[in-house]
């Protein structure tokens, strides 16, 4: 994926070689460029190699904001509270990705909720 701002006009542009589910990943990542580092990408289109280093402050917000669209918070705190859920068997029940329940579950945690940070790769979307 890309996000760039040519013109005043935002551009998302997705691989179409990608399965529906990466498909919805890398478009809710892009997304969350959008919102967050829209004045980068008017200098800078943000490409693909940058896109998945997790090092880096903004793909690291990008990837939570991914999170945060594709998975209900409460949703998650559910799996986690009432069923016992393990990353695996929420990412199934989500239909997502494991690192980005990691990134979920870490970013409630900073939000007061008793939870344990999950490992996550930091190259989950190459």
């Amino acid at each position: 994926g890309m996000y760039r701002v040519i013109k005043r006009n935002r551009f998302i542009f997705l691989n179409n070689s990608l399965d529906e589910n990466m498909l919805r990943i890398v478009c809710a990542h892009e997304l969350g460029h959008d919102q967050l580092h829209r004045n980068m990408a008017k200098t800078t289109p943000i490409h693909e190699f940058m896109l998945y280093d997790m090092k880096s402050k903004p793909e690291h917000e990008a990837n939570i904001v991914a999170a945060e669209i594709l998975m209900d918070s409460d949703e998650v705190l559910r799996y986690i509270y009432e069923y016992g859920y393990t990353a695996e068997q929420i990412a199934s029940a989500m239909s997502t990705d494991i690192n980005l329940v990691a990134l979920n579950v870490a970013h409630l945690a900073t939000l007061g909720y008793n939870l344990h940070a999950l490992e996550h790769k930091s190259n989950f979307l190459k």
